[in-house]
């Protein structure tokens, strides 16, 4: 059994004490292998195949580096790539290189996460937002999406996830309605 998460007097007899407990999982959190399969999806459009820009994905990475659909040059699991990582457009990369790129990046948005989220999360609720804050970045990305969580407000998250930061990305609305399905409900479906 968890720790208790509050202790509270019921009532005026100072012997009457009740422990209450919360299924939510308390920090450090760390996302789940269900998680990174529905990251996975997302970012590459399938885990292996043939995706539907035509992309060959490998074990949900995509390895030859290529424009993202707003032109941001992009490689593995929506790795973005930046100067320091020396690949170019066309180039194709290993599995354990993009298995990497995505390690750093998971750690980068679960830092986040872990740091700035005071409210306990089911670990759905976590991965889901997991998912977004690697979407959209650990910096200024994550910023209204982790004060709306620590508003406490879970039963609102839904609505707020549907439309967050989808601008004018066509492809960003269902992605944010899976991801608002998945904190809701647990349903880890990342097919599109």
């Amino acid at each position: 059994m968890p720790d208790a998460l509050v202790t509270a007097i019921t009532n005026t007899d100072p012997n009457s004490c009740v422990t209450a407990y919360c299924q939510r999982l308390a920090k450090p959190w760390h996302v789940s292998d269900d998680g990174l399969s529905f990251i996975a999806v997302w970012e590459s459009g399938l885990l292996n195949g043939v995706n539907f820009q035509r992309h060959h994905v490998t074990q949900g990475f995509i390895l030859k580096a290529y424009r993202d659909n707003v032109g941001i040059p992009t490689v593995g699991c929506g790795h973005r790539i930046v100067p320091t990582d020396d690949i170019e457009v066309g180039q194709t990369i290993s599995l354990d290189r993009a298995r990497e790129f995505k390690k750093r990046d998971v750690e980068i948005a679960e830092r986040r996460l872990n740091s700035d989220v005071f409210v306990p999360l089911f670990q759905f609720e976590y991965d889901a937002l997991v998912s977004i804050v690697y979407n959209c970045g650990a910096g200024q990305g994550a910023d209204n999406i982790v004060m709306k969580v620590n508003s406490g407000h879970y039963d609102a998250m839904f609505d707020f996830i549907c439309t967050y930061r989808v601008g004018n990305n066509p492809g960003l609305p269902p992605r944010r309605y899976s991801e608002a399905r998945l904190f809701a409900s647990g349903v880890y479906d990342a097919s599109h």
